[in-house]
């Protein structure tokens, strides 16, 4: 029996790196329609258009009086305000890139501009659906951790990264660029939300270079019921580092432990040891 499901007319704002992600992932889902791609460089939209047969703009007026339904927003991190509440007014259903904002006047505009168009909206925590993190919430759900006592995340990336790669890293920083992936993570994985936090940040290294925003970060939370996780997350990683990302996680509850690599592998102790998912095929970030 065919699949009679209408397809969800769907537009991109933002043909970057992960606006790239975006109309890969949307063109092929069975379920949408990538109809239009917005960017304020007329070369790049035309490009990403070009490549998965939409159209393309350099106006957020146009996408807002397009017929699309829903729109993403993959704009760099510190430029979601405007583009989100364009389209949320425009009565678009939006899902914008982590981190929601770079600061709380920005998030709190976007937040209104949701509750009054009343349309759906929502922040892209993709992290959740890698069958690395899937797999350790199995295990959480199952009860096999028991309740969590004590925990360890760390996301950071090579120089190159903040260098190199991005061209505004300057109006953002590895807490705003990282650290939202393994926060949300954390609060998946455990059900549980913070209550207390304690931070530390140093400067000094790419503000040498030009580049303002911090190298590195540690931050303590307190979660409900009184488990503690340390988060950690740098952009000074040296560029001989083995991967342009190192993601690590160990989580230890009452009754058993998890950890994970970016590798990646998954390794859980409870009654007994076991490696459900060894794989080097899954996930490799720039280096052979």
């Amino acid at each position: 029996m065919a699949n009679s499901r209408k397809k969800v007319r769907l537009g991109i704002v933002g043909a970057g790196i992960w606006g790239s992600n975006h109309a890969l992932a949307l063109h092929d889902h069975p379920h949408t329609d990538l109809k239009l791609i917005c960017d304020l460089d007329e070369v790049r939209a035309k490009t990403l258009a070009d490549k998965f047969g939409c159209a393309w703009t350099t106006s957020l007026d146009s996408m807002a009086s397009s017929d699309v339904q829903a729109v993403t927003i993959a704009t760099p991190d510190h430029l979601h305000r405007d583009p989100a509440i364009h389209m949320l007014q425009a009565g678009k259903h939006v899902l914008v890139e982590k981190p929601l904002a770079t600061s709380i006047a920005d998030a709190r505009a976007i937040l209104a501009a949701a509750d009054q168009a009343g349309v759906k909206f929502m922040v892209d925590f993709h992290a959740r659906w890698h069958p690395l993190f899937m797999g350790a919430k199995s295990y959480i759900e199952r009860g096999d951790l028991g309740n969590p006592v004590m925990g360890y995340a760390r996301l950071s990336d090579t120089i190159y990264v903040p260098t190199e790669m991005l061209g505004w890293s300057g109006r953002s920083g590895p807490e705003w660029f990282l650290f939202p992936h393994v926060m949300d993570v954390v609060r998946w994985l455990i059900a549980r939300e913070p209550v207390e936090v304690y931070a530390k940040g140093h400067r000094g290294v790419l503000s040498g270079k030009g580049i303002d925003c911090f190298d590195a970060i540690q931050a303590l939370f307190t979660f409900e019921g009184g488990a503690s996780v340390t988060f950690e997350t740098s952009w000074i990683v040296p560029n001989s580092y083995t991967n342009v990302v190192d993601n690590r996680l160990s989580l230890y509850g009452e009754k058993g432990g998890l950890e994970l690599r970016n590798e990646p592998n998954l390794w859980v102790f409870t009654d007994r040891f076991h490696t459900p998912f060894a794989s080097e095929s899954v996930t490799r970030y720039g280096k052979a």
